[in-house]
């Protein structure tokens, strides 16, 4: 992957014309993928893909095209000329193309470099360790694992690279089929590199939480309850604030459902702290126009929202200070402040309410105002004086963000969990998050 870059910089530095700006981004894996079901493998593979994302900026005028590079065993003449081509393409594409008043390209000669050294992915112990641990259990899983790279490059000399590579592991363990109600337990592992013990022990855990699920299960009516919000159920919250809740653009616009907060109206808890904190790891410190990021980004600090995400071209539309977030200006690295609240006191704590592993189908049903609504999903419990009864139907919640985090949030585990990114749509994603568990003494159940 970075034999490719290398020559996609070069072939960079050689097709420039006089006043020409050319950049590219590359988005590289190597990729082992297994599917399982019934814990036996279903199908596995092997994935190596580079995606070059090239742009010909002329004075206010730009063009972009992407390509896909051949692997190096066509040659490095072959991988040269394709590049070559797509610049000729964008060459005469440039030309047709309207001014962009807002086009803001970092041509200063940036170089970095955050390269950490693969670690080998077993595929067969990986299978062996599940399989082993699932027992007879209907376990249904994908996992991906190998580096992932990302790269900036252009004809003024900038140079910017990173790599990671990681296994992430998602899985659900179902029940049989009782009546057409499925029931299953969702649950995930990853890491920088393959730790069969580690996924072993997460799966016995799965079990054990799965065989709660085959109690009778229990219908609750609408109103508040007391909950436990597992750390992916958080995560899920927080991450419909990077649909807009922290966007500049947003913000400017009058579309933020973080709008209240920013404007004083309300606050959230103080417990409640995120940053974007590239020291995660879960994404590169430069975005596509080729700005470097700071390593972190203030976003909510004591329940006030101190900061936002300001890509280049809203800072120039807007007359702001941009700290390169990308165009979508969402989280890609985010951390939640972890709290004081013990894992093995959490249920204790809660007492009698329902406890939430993971939330589903999330939007907004009221952006201006900060409302959420979603479902329940996987293994939510009914629990009674700090023991699981037994699972409940699936319940949609509607409630408002500020409320969720602000007066009702009691209390914020003190071990978050790191939740990279498992989209695998066009490409293994960077980003992700690390998120606590919460309790909350309200949450609004509408059906």
């Amino acid at each position: 992957m970075r034999a490719l870059f290398d020559i996609l910089a070069e072939v960079l530095d050689a097709q420039a014309g006089r006043g020409e700006l050319l950049v590219a981004t590359l988005e590289a894996e190597a990729s082992e993928f297994v599917r399982l079901n019934h814990a036996r493998v279903r199908q596995a593979g092997r994935l190596e893909r580079a995606v070059a994302r090239l742009r010909l900026v002329d004075g206010d005028r730009q063009a972009s095209c992407s390509v896909t590079l051949p692997g190096l065993a066509a040659g490095r003449d072959a991988v040269a000329a394709a590049i070559a081509d797509t610049v000729l393409a964008l060459r005469a594409a440039v030309a047709d193309s309207e001014p962009d008043p807002l086009l803001d390209v970092n041509q200063a000669p940036v170089v970095s470099d955050d390269d950490v050294p693969d670690a080998p992915f077993d595929r067969a112990a990986f299978v062996d360790a599940v399989a082993q641990a699932a027992g007879d259990s209907d376990l249904v899983g994908f996992c991906a694992a190998g580096p992932v790279a990302r790269g900036f490059c252009s004809s003024s000399g900038s140079r910017q690279w990173y790599r990671r590579s990681s296994v992430a592991f998602d899985w659900s363990i179902h029940l049989p089929d009782d009546a057409g109600t499925r029931r299953a337990v969702k649950a995930s592992w990853s890491g920088s590199a393959l730790d069969t013990a580690a996924i072993a022990a997460a799966i016995t855990r799965s079990r054990a939480d799965a065989s709660v699920l085959a109690r009778p299960v229990r219908r609750l009516s609408p109103g508040d309850y007391r909950v436990l919000l597992a750390p992916r159920a958080l995560g899920d919250l927080l991450e419909m604030f990077g649909w807009g809740g922290f966007s500049a653009r947003s913000h400017r616009t009058g579309q933020s459902p973080l709008g209240r907060l920013a404007r004083g109206e309300v606050s959230m808890s103080p417990m409640l702290s995120v940053v974007e904190d590239l020291d995660a790891g879960f994404a590169p410190a430069f975005q596509s126009d080729g700005y470097p990021r700071p390593r972190r980004v203030p976003l909510i600090a004591g329940g006030r929202l101190v900061d936002t995400l300001v890509s280049p071209r809203t800072a120039r539309e807007f007359g702001l200070v941009s700290n390169a977030a990308a165009d979508h200006e969402s989280p890609e690295s985010m951390r939640v402040a972890p709290g004081t609240l013990r894992a093995d006191e959490a249920l204790a704590r809660l007492g009698t309410g329902v406890s939430v592993s993971n939330l589903w189908y999330l939007n907004w049903s009221d952006r201006a105002a900060g409302r959420v609504t979603g479902m329940t999903r996987f293994a939510s419990l009914w629990v009674e004086d700090g023991e699981p009864v037994g699972p409940i139907e699936a319940m949609r919640f509607d409630d408002v963000v500020h409320r969720i985090l602000g007066e009702s949030l009691e209390a914020l585990g003190d071990t978050p969990l790191r939740m990279p990114s498992t989209d695998t749509w066009d490409s293994r994603a960077t980003g992700g998050l690390e998120a606590p568990s919460a309790l909350v003494s309200a949450l609004r159940f509408a059906l």
